[in-house]
């Protein structure tokens, strides 16, 4: 393992600072900046979620823990999603079929790099949600105050202390996909029951919920596949999710 690689987990949590305190961008620029320079970081069906400067200063692609070229004239842009921090551009490119999508080179630092993102992620918007709630109000009770909803929020609380827990106890290449996968599906589930307690603010294109939104989107793209003899670990990825 690389330097930069063996760095992932010790760095995570200024992954996590950056997600919590600047947004999805900075922090995606963070990671791919330590761990895969100049490379396009991509899912294991081709697709990436990158900021633009990521994008702009690729030279190569990196998929299935491996380099490889980036298609003449660059990737397909399918998406670009204006978010707090800078823009979030979605990208795609054909990768060879017989690619062993396993668990290799920077693979690890950068699975659990995300999973520290996407936890900075939810730990701002579980802020957002704290203030929003103490601002509304219900005969005079502010609406954080309703047990079911303090119980909404204390059960993300709790989703997110268990997957730093885990995190803070790892290094990378220690947890298998299919922790890493659990984890961003407990992820998933907090942001989603997070965005709920927003009422509509939480479903505006210019939201909060965007950000979770396009947080859930990177776990899908960049699901870690388990190896061909893996039984326990789906291959399928973002190709069957609900946006691409």
């Amino acid at each position: 393992m690389t330097a930069a690689a063996g760095q992932a987990g010790f760095a995570g949590e200024r992954y996590h600072r950056i997600a919590r305190d600047e947004g999805l961008g900075p922090a995606l620029t963070e990671l791919s900046g330590v761990l895969l320079p100049g490379r396009l970081p991509l899912g294991p069906h081709g697709h990436g979620v990158v900021s633009r400067e990521t994008l702009l200063k690729a030279e190569s692609a990196w998929y299935a823990g491996r380099e490889g070229p980036l298609r003449p004239g660059g990737p397909e842009v399918l998406r670009t999603e204006r978010l707090p921090g800078g823009e979030v551009v979605m990208v795609r490119q054909e990768v060879p079929a017989d690619a062993e999508h396993g668990p290799g080179g920077h693979g690890p630092g950068w699975h659990m790099g995300l999973l520290w993102i996407r936890l900075g992620l939810s730990e701002a918007l579980r802020e957002r949600v704290v203030d929003h709630l103490t601002g509304r109000t219900t005969g005079d009770v502010p609406l954080i105050r309703q047990q079911l909803v303090k119980s909404a929020v204390a059960d993300a609380l709790v989703d997110q202390l268990e997957v730093r827990a885990v995190l803070m106890d790892a290094a990378p290449g220690e947890l298998s996909p299919a922790i890493l996968q659990d984890m961003q599906r407990q992820l998933t589930a907090a942001d989603r029951s997070q965005v709920k307690l927003l009422g509509a603010a939480g479903y505006l294109a210019d939201g909060p919920g965007q950000t979770a939104y396009v947080s859930e989107l990177v776990a899908e793209t960049y699901a870690a596949a388990g190896r061909a003899e893996d039984p326990q670990v789906s291959r399928t990825g973002a190709a069957g999710g609900r946006c691409w």
